[in-house]
């Protein structure tokens, strides 16, 4: 049985976190980043950003593959029969 997973377009993962820290700023009345934790935060974003194109392209790769894959077990088996 196949599972759904979610997904979320690559420039919404960037825009919730941004209008986040626009509304956290505009509450405080600073757009001064809290250092180091700000940092932190916007590096783990980008890396999950980096997985996640990293992963997409693979799986992309991936499905090209297939067609040719299927095509060349279909005719082996039918060479063979």
């Amino acid at each position: 049985m196949m599972t759904h997973r979610p997904r979320i377009p690559l420039w919404a993962a960037v825009g919730i976190p941004a209008a986040a820290y626009v509304v956290r700023s505009v509450i405080r009345g600073s757009f001064t980043p809290d250092m180091p934790d700000d940092l932190v935060v916007a590096g783990a974003l980008l890396a999950l950003l980096a997985i996640a194109a990293i992963v997409r392209g693979a799986a992309h790769r991936g499905s090209e593959q297939l067609p040719a894959q299927m095509d060349g077990t279909h005719d082996h088996e039918r060479r063979h029969r």
